[in-house]
């Protein structure tokens, strides 16, 4: 079996991270990094048989790039300081690992556990299995476009071979970018419902106007950097045109605004990055993520009609 590291970034107070690392401790890992962004007092007593990493500054992706590089383990186990993993998952991950030498990143099923209310969610069009599962057969391996960051697992030579994450993005979008690329360089991406994670969702968190923000200035950058002219060229409108409704639903098109304006502000960090995709590559990397889009769409316009209607 593999080695396996796990990998906890960690910025604010989260005294959820003290029932991840307890988790981990009775999970088939073989070390684990915490990368301290930002002072967390719940990292006191409980550095005993962990790594900590303190680059002195909040590093956001390029954390994991910095765990990477220090890790051990030939496969990593990517949590959140609010997420992990399930009896079984490790196990389930490493064994498609195992099957498939060419697997580079596989995602898992997360179930968001609300703290206020103990309300378990792991299916629907707000779960990250909306976007990676198979309707019609809901526990299938199948491929992926992305995974999610804080449950999932990469094989580290893959991760380092393509460059790591794209740390101009700070957060959000990270995964999607990196599984294109890793996908352009003859690497496969899956997910793997078998194998499930726990997400600890507090009502109090990141700051979701600015991770908004970020989402929709990186996704105009994503478009950008993979994807030939006239390809780009039709996208970025759809997709902004997506995210505008999302922020008026949210009630933050000051954060729409915003991240469009950053990613023409601040195009030199993307500058020079730009490899379009084949046309073929493209096919594979994006899969049914625009059609997800307009289901979601269907179906955020189905609730709004049932809340008017009564």
């Amino acid at each position: 079996m593999p080695g396996v590291t796990a990998v906890v970034p960690t910025f604010d107070p989260r005294p959820e991270l003290r029932l991840v690392l307890d988790e981990l401790a009775r999970a088939p890992v073989d070390e684990v990094i915490v990368i301290e962004n930002g002072p967390n007092p719940e990292l006191e007593g409980l550095e005993e048989g962990i790594r900590v990493l303190r680059p002195g500054r909040n590093l956001g992706i390029a954390s994991r790039n910095l765990a990477a590089r220090e890790a051990q383990g030939e496969l990593l186990l990517m949590l959140d300081d609010d997420s992990y993993p399930l009896p079984g998952c490790v196990e389930a991950l490493v064994e498609a690992f195992e099957r498939d030498p060419r697997l580079g990143a596989a995602g898992g099923l997360v179930r968001d556990v609300d703290l206020e209310t103990g309300v378990e969610n792991e299916r629907g069009t707000n779960t990250f299995d909306f976007w990676l599962g198979d309707p019609a057969r809901p526990d299938a391996e199948v491929p992926a476009f992305f995974f999610p960051a804080g449950a999932c697992m990469i094989r580290r030579e893959a991760l380092l071979a393509v460059g790591g994450f794209f740390e101009g993005f700070f957060h959000t979008h990270a995964e999607i970018d990196l599984a294109t690329r890793m996908i352009a360089a003859g690497w496969d991406v899956r997910y793997v419902p078998s194998a499930r994670f726990v997400h600890l969702k507090a009502k109090v968190g990141r700051d979701k106007a600015e991770m908004l923000r970020l989402r929709i200035r990186n996704q105009v950058w994503y478009f950008y950097r993979h994807f030939p002219a006239l390809l780009a060229a039709r996208r970025v409108p759809a997709y902004l045109a997506f995210d505008l409704i999302e922020s008026g639903k949210s009630r933050a098109l000051g954060s729409w605004a915003l991240g469009v304006r950053d990613a023409w502000r601040e195009r030199e960090r993307v500058r020079g990055t730009r490899k379009p995709l084949t046309r073929r590559l493209v096919r594979r990397a994006e899969l049914n993520r625009g059609r997800r889009h307009l289901r979601l769409l269907a179906d955020r316009a189905s609730r709004y009609a049932r809340r008017r209607r009564t």
